[in-house]
């Protein structure tokens, strides 16, 4: 039974009109309607969109209040428009068959208008059921397709291929945190053997050539910065290049790439970084499209900015559907779920989008069953005294070894001895050498510096007045720190700013502190009253003994939104 209720909207017969068609629909019919839609309007709100997303993180009620209506707003307009007279009979028809039936529906969107795939359809909002949309059923953007490849069959592990790029010139990624992030995400699976996560060291287009050739992947990850290419009107994303810097390859040369695997991998996900410059995931948005009309078969990406915990849900709810046999349009709705998930009012749910290419939303055909072989256990340190490898049987075979080497019984606790008195002679000589060079004797009675740890990353939150970095220092002692991303000091998109803060000198009112930017990054010892400036780097020589604290120069941070990072070095004397 068909489940697809499929829209094309594509260009009107006078300005600002769009004719929209129902192509397929679960309660039949194929209604059309003429709408009109001030483009130019929504488009300009998308920013203000962004920022609502982003403000949904914070956990004051009243901010959450007014991102969500701008979301309404904007979600209700695209729906009103787009199911419009027949076509929301249409809607509404194939919404209570598919109820009947115990199915859900996957809505298709086919843009075939100039700048109608830069709005937010993932907003569309039924205001007679109060709904979105996308958090109920399945949301696809449809890419057209002369003809659909079958679902791949698949006995697991599903591989996925994973990349950071992060190369000289652009904001610098954490690859540490986001190699945690989405291991952590798929760390069910990986144990279980039903994912297989491999991560591409070299993020050159040789060094992703090489691993395609390598072997059979069913998906690539991205993970890194995007543009757009004025010249040839298409997304591109940033590779390491020869050089150590951007080495920016379109979305149909990466599709040409792709193809040099056998199969060419189903699936590609975008993921954008809350370090990339604002904008970016707007682009890569581009890019997945780019992508799919180049001949993936679906591309999953982040049209906005997107934070840590969401990113994180999003993946844990994206690869378990996956995993488990599922389409992608309803892999995709679970990652919805999972974000929706982490806690009550946060709007992020809206930044993932699907591009599909063809028909059907089953990339693969996942065996009901699966072996996964256990990997040889290792030994135990109780168990290695008896434990013996494989390759000595052969050599207490030979005649010769027998009647030289072999100690009867008797003797073999007197050799456990001896080795024991050597192991504890070669301690006691670690020791000495260690107390000799430390000398705790000759310490003046500070704190001991080389026990404490020497660096920390960590996000520094708009919302919150001071962050604990986890570092101590004691006098004469040093902190050099950088810091990367935006936060938005009052909730909107005009209200953007990096760590540097306001550099203009302006709204000099908002500020904590008058002597430091507005909303730029400062810092403190714990033991003392008068901050230090930040920005977006600095090497600070601690005056006295105390903790670090990281925190932003605003003095109303109830309507902030987004966050820094920070990366910490700590040098001691």
């Amino acid at each position: 039974m068909d489940t697809v209720m499929e829209l094309e909207i594509g260009p009107g017969p006078e300005p600002d009109s769009y004719v929209v068609r129902v192509l397929r629909s679960v309660g039949g019919g194929e209604p059309t309607e003429t709408i009109t839609l001030d483009l130019d309007d929504l488009v300009n709100r998308r920013p203000h969109v962004e920022a609502s997303v982003l403000a949904s993180s914070v956990t004051a009620r009243r901010v959450m209040s007014e991102s969500e209506t701008a979301i309404q707003d904007v979600g209700r307009r695209l729906f009103d428009s787009a199911f419009a007279g027949s076509v929301a009979t249409a809607y509404r028809t194939s919404m209570a068959v598919a109820s009947e039936r115990g199915e859900s529906v996957q809505i298709a969107l086919s843009l075939t208008a100039p700048g109608l795939a830069a709005l937010p359809w993932e907003t569309l909002y039924d205001s007679e059921t109060q709904r979105y949309l996308c958090r109920k059923e399945p949301l696809v953007r449809k890419v057209p397709a002369p003809y659909s490849t079958e679902p791949l069959t698949l006995t697991p592990p599903l591989r996925v291929l994973a990349m950071i790029s992060s190369p000289r010139g652009l904001p610098t990624l954490d690859i540490d945190d986001e190699r945690t992030r989405l291991e952590s995400a798929l760390k069910p699976h990986l144990e279980t053997g039903r994912v297989e996560l491999q991560w591409l060291e070299d993020a050159s287009w040789e060094g992703i050539h090489a691993k395609l050739l390598e072997r059979r992947w069913h998906v690539l990850h991205f993970i890194g910065h995007g543009a757009y290419d004025t010249d040839t009107d298409e997304g591109v994303l940033a590779f390491v290049g020869r050089d150590g810097r951007a080495d920016y390859v379109t979305a149909s040369a990466l599709a040409d790439l792709l193809d040099e695997a056998e199969p060419t991998p189903r699936l590609v996900v975008l993921n954008s970084c809350q370090s990339g410059a604002s904008g970016t995931s707007d682009l890569f948005s581009g890019t997945a499209a780019a992508l799919a009309h180049s001949g993936i078969r679906a591309v999953a990406a982040m049209q906005f900015s997107i934070s840590d915990m969401a990113a994180l849900a999003f993946a844990r709810g994206f690869y378990t559907s996956l995993a488990y046999g599922r389409g992608i349009d309803e892999a995709v709705r679970s990652g919805r779920i999972g974000i929706l998930g982490i806690g009550r009012g946060t709007l992020e749910w809206v930044t993932p989008v699907l591009y599909l290419r063809g028909e059907g939303a089953r990339l693969f055909d996942v065996t009901a069953q699966f072996h996964r072989v256990p990997p040889p256990e290792r030994p135990s340190p109780r168990r290695r005294e008896n434990w013996q490898p494989v390759a000595s049987a052969p050599v207490a075979a030979e005649p010769a070894m027998a009647s030289v080497g072999r100690e009867s019984p008797k003797r073999a606790p007197r050799r456990t001895w001896i080795l024991v008195a050597i192991i504890a002679a070669v301690v006691i000589a670690g020791l000495v050498y260690l107390l000799n060079v430390l000398r705790p004797w000759e310490s003046d009675g500070g704190g001991d510096s080389s026990a404490q740890p020497s660096t920390a990353v960590l996000a520094v939150g708009s919302e919150e007045q001071w962050v604990e970095v986890g570092l101590t220092c004691d006098q004469g002692d040093e902190f050099v720190i950088t810091t990367s991303g935006t936060i938005y000091y009052d909730g909107t998109a005009e209200s953007e700013v990096g760590p540097d803060g306001l550099t203009n000198g302006e709204l000099p009112e908002l500020r904590a502190y008058p002597d430091f930017n507005t909303a730029s990054v400062i810092g403190k010892l714990s033991t003392l009253p008068e901050p230090f400036a930040v920005g977006s780097g600095t090497t600070y020589e601690c005056t006295s003994q105390g903790d670090l604290m990281l925190g932003v120069n605003d003095a109303d941070l109830s309507d902030n939104a987004g966050q820094f990072r920070a990366a910490i070095q700590a040098n001691y004397e």
